[in-house]
This record gives structure tokens, sequence and C-alpha cells, in this order.
């Protein structure tokens, strides 16, 4: 034995096993998925819901028309509330999903670990764009419609649609983070095992698509060129969800069997 192996011990076989154990369990990985599964569908469901409520009659970069549209909503707070819930309900999904794909070796459990960050960095982006949008712009807005004199409603306007661009910018960057996780999971799932690949490469352009999407938005607002990149992501995005929602639960009675 040589110098640098002198006083160590190897690790007991039941030292050995206790330690897989903590890194394995059936149960945890079962209450993980169906959760993540269940979170998933509400967050869908919650979203598609909130933008039924939504008001979009004009053309996003309308500002006028938009504002005046948004100044006669009577829930309008409560619909970007609601929007907000949804994407965190969506997020924890994909931790979840990130968490089942850790194991992988190399670079699909290196991306997971990626994912989980970013999936975060979503939420707290979208939390702040729904304040600006729900909360702030919706009494800019008030104070431009009941403003009295020419000079108060101009200033009042320029308010509002600094906080506007405020919200565009707030967009372009929640869809870019938003991409990036959509790749870095896609990718993880198409070069692991524990999922088909071809939800992989749909997560994985869709991932493309919002990271082409929030570079636009940045640039032109909520434009129709933008629109070219958003609209393929968001459906793409959705069978993903959808898709990775059916996955973790027949996972999770996959794990339940072998327990």
């Amino acid at each position: 034995m040589n110098s640098e192996g002198v006083g160590r011990r190897r690790p007991s076989k039941a030292t050995q096993i206790e330690a897989g154990a903590e890194r394995f369990s059936p149960s945890r990985d079962k209450s993980l998925l169906r959760l993540g599964a269940t979170l998933g569908l509400l967050g869908f469901v919650v979203q598609i819901v909130m933008d039924r409520l939504h008001p979009h009659r004009f053309a996003p970069n309308d500002s006028v028309n938009v504002f005046r549209e948004y100044a006669g909503s009577d829930i309008w707070t409560a619909v970007h509330i609601g929007q907000f819930v949804g994407t965190l309900l969506i997020v924890l999904s994909f931790v979840a999903l990130a968490t089942s794909l850790y194991q992988q070796p190399g670079l699909a459990g290196a991306l997971a670990v990626v994912g989980t960050v970013t999936a975060i960095l979503v939420a707290a982006v979208f939390a702040v764009q729904m304040a600006v949008d729900g909360v702030a712009l919706k009494a800019a807005i008030g104070a431009w419609v009941d403003a009295a004199s020419p000079g108060d409603q101009s200033a009042a306007f320029q308010v509002a649609e600094a906080v506007r661009w405020t919200e565009k910018g707030l967009g372009g960057f929640f869809q870019l983070i938003n991409g990036i996780t959509l790749l870095a999971l896609g990718v993880s799932i198409a070069l692991g095992t524990r999922y088909p690949r071809w939800i992989g490469f749909v997560g994985a352009l869709a991932g493309l698509a919002f990271v082409a999407g929030g570079t636009v938005t940045a640039h032109t607002g909520f434009s129709a060129t933008s629109g070219w990149f958003l609209t393929p992501a968001t459906v793409l995005l959705a069978v993903f969800l959808i898709g990775v929602v059916i996955l973790m639960w027949r996972r999770s009675r996959r794990v339940e069997s072998a327990a």
C-alpha cells in the first residue's frame, strides 16, 4: 500500500447500500413524477382559461386602442395573477421533469441541471412582467383615461407607453429564458434514455423558436414579426408539455410497480 492509501478505510457494503438508497427512493420518485404531471396539466388548463379571459381584439403594438380596451376590463389584474399562477405550475412541472433527468450520465444529466436553474428564472422574470402588466400598466392607463386636460392626457399616455415598453422588454427576456429552458430539457431528453427522444426534439425545437421570438420581441415589441416565431413555439410548447405530463405519469406507474 502506498502512502496515499494509509489511514483510508473503504466504505462498508452496508454504507454503500444506504448511500444508494438515498439517491434512489421509488416512493419519492413516484410522488415527484405524479406531482409534476398533475401541476403541468393544471397549469396548462389555467393558462387556457386566462387566455380566454384576456382581452386582445387589437394588435398588441397599437397602444391607443389596446389601452382603451384594457381600461374597460374589470378583471385585468385578476387575469394576470391567474396567468402567473398557471406559468408557475408549469415551471414546477418542468422542475420535476428535470429532477427525474438528473441521474442520467454525462451531458444529458448536466443539461437537466441547467434546465432547473433557467426554469426558476422563467418564473421570476414572468412574475415581474405580470406585476408590470397587471398592476403598473393598469394604473398608468387609468391615469391616462381620467386625465382632464389635453396636456395631462399626453403626459399620462407617455408614462403608460413607457410602462408598456417595460412590459415588452420583460416579455422578450421571458421568452428567451423560456426558450433556453425548453432547449436544455429537450436536448437532455434526446440524449438520454428516460423518455422517448421525439419528445425531446419537440422541446428543443420549441426552445429555439422561443429564443428567436424573444430576440425579435426585444427589438420590435409584440409585433407580427415576433408572432411568426412565437405562434409555432407556443404550439410546440403545448405538445411538449402534454407529452411530458403523460410520460411522467406513466413513468411513475413503472417506478411504483418496480418498488
